[in-house]
């Protein structure tokens, strides 16, 4: 059975006609929690001080149905053998987007379960790039365009770090994440480790306030591919 995604009134004052030249279905990701009784840890709450950090949960996890334990890497493909460019393909409940997204957003739910609900998640939907050229994806961490609760950005925290961790495998182009970007092709001075989220300097750049939590990335993780 297909899931059918509500268009959140967070998102939808982001769109913009469709060409009606190009036949998609857009299922844009609106302002959607995390339910009551996901067991997570509190540890990854973000630390905006000298510049955007985040304490390092992966390896914490929230396991699925609540286990203790690091995310499994059940990740399909790699990144390298899949063409740039060619044809969108049909990525079910969050709409048409490239090859290379599918793919990426169906690990992201292979790992991360818990954004597979209805309305959790979205990809697709008109406008500029990336989300209009099929190459992004939102993973929403609240329903109420809030900063969020401590136990929804750990998890949060979490997909960010494991985007990061297997950034090249998934073809990840930036990830954005409570007002800052991670780019892993920025040319920006290298960290110890790109995929530590507490690394110094900061793996992390601060970005200018958008003007609300949505914008901000505050309610959701944003993920972008590079084709």
């Amino acid at each position: 059975m297909a899931l059918r995604f509500r268009v959140p009134r967070a998102l939808r004052a982001l769109r913009v006609r469709r060409t009606p030249s190009r036949r998609t279905r857009s299922r844009d990701a609106g302002r959607m929690g995390l339910g009551a009784g996901l067991a997570v840890s509190a540890a990854g709450v973000f630390a905006l001080v000298t510049g955007v950090q985040a304490a390092d949960t992966y390896g914490v996890g929230t396991g699925v149905g609540g286990a203790s334990g690091p995310r499994a890497s059940q990740i399909g493909y790699n990144a390298g053998d899949i063409s740039p460019g060619g044809a969108w393909v049909d990525c079910g409940p969050v709409g048409q987007a490239t090859e290379l997204t599918c793919r990426g957003y169906e690990s992201i739910i292979a790992n991360f379960p818990e954004f597979a609900r209805p309305a959790w998640s979205g990809c697709y939907r008109a406008g500029p790039p990336d989300h209009g050229t099929g190459q992004a994806c939102d993973l929403m961490t609240n329903m109420n365009g809030s900063r969020g609760s401590a136990a929804e950005n750990a998890v949060g925290d979490e997909l960010a770090r494991w985007l990061m961790t297997h950034h090249e495998q998934l073809g990840v182009k930036y990830v954005i994440w409570r007002r800052a970007i991670w780019n892993p092709t920025a040319g920006d001075a290298s960290c110890p480790d790109e995929s530590t989220l507490g690394a110094t300097p900061s793996c992390w750049r601060f970005m200018e306030d958008r003007g609300s939590n949505t914008q901000n990335h505050y309610d959701h993780v944003h993920v972008s591919f590079r084709y």
